[in-house]
């Protein structure tokens, strides 16, 4: 019954979604990588001493076009050395928020990832980040929540490959049409188990697809409808209908990404 109820799901979502267009998925999570950089402020680690400076130097390290006037405070939320699955070499994590902007930069923060002598790895931008075990006793991958001012949210988790962070899931398929339909809870929960018991440990991401609109005969979509002389007013907070889902994405031994299981 589970099994036909996501098939019907994701038939569902590939009929009715509708996909970000290339402008709006270049303004989720955008991932930058500047080649041979390096930031030659690591020298007091983990202290700060002048927070000014340290900030100033990331925006130019960056390339940020950061508006000054802001009445919020930018600040430095991370600044940690970290281990990531794939390797075994300690990293330093930077979290850079700086709060306020123009829709298309959301989330307005900036992650970096470098070496401990300050050779850039990656730069990302996602709305919040959490580094999850996903194999006993091994290091963390690192998941990123990205968003659109829109309020769109999608996932991807990371691995290093070699010296590369590498992406070994891709959550952007499951943006959804708040027009039409959000999830509940927005980002999904997610879950770490052995879905196909080969010894290796998958993900899921589940909750409900809350629709915020009733689809006639016709195959037409309304937000309201009337039912034996009442008329109905469909929202968020009065859902036309409410649907379980789990998107269940198995760990490829041979590639080392998790795959949407069919």
């Amino acid at each position: 019954m589970k099994k036909l109820l996501l098939i019907f799901i994701l038939t569902n979502y590939s009929c009715h979604n509708i996909h970000p267009s290339e402008n709006e998925k270049k303004n989720i999570g955008v991932d930058r990588t500047i080649i041979h950089a390096t930031f030659n402020h690591l020298e007091n680690f983990p202290y700060i001493e002048d927070t000014v400076k340290f900030i100033s130097s990331l925006k130019q390290f960056l390339k940020l076009e950061v508006n000054e006037n802001t009445n919020q405070k930018e600040e430095v939320t991370i600044y940690e050395k970290v281990k990531i699955y794939g390797s075994d070499n300690d990293y330093i994590f930077i979290e850079y928020d700086y709060k306020a902007g123009v829709g298309a930069a959301f989330p307005w923060k900036a992650q970096l990832i470098l070496t401990t002598d300050g050779k850039l790895i990656k730069i990302l931008e996602g709305e919040r980040f959490e580094f999850v075990e996903i194999f006993e006793n091994e290091n963390p991958f690192l998941l990123l929540v990205h968003g659109t001012f829109k309020g769109d949210i999608y996932h991807t988790i990371y691995k290093f490959s070699s010296d590369t962070l590498e992406k070994v899931f891709d959550g952007d398929f499951l943006v959804i049409n708040h027009d039409l339909k959000v999830y509940e809870p927005n980002e999904l929960n997610f879950k770490v188990k052995d879905f196909n018991h080969d010894g290796y440990n998958d993900i899921s991401f589940y909750g409900q697809i809350v629709y915020i609109k009733t689809q006639l005969k016709c195959g037409d979509w309304y937000d309201s409808e009337t039912i034996n002389g009442e008329h109905i007013e469909y929202s968020i907070d009065n859902p036309f209908k409410k649907i379980p889902v789990e998107y269940i994405f198995i760990f490829d031994q041979q590639t080392g990404h998790f795959i949407l299981k069919q």
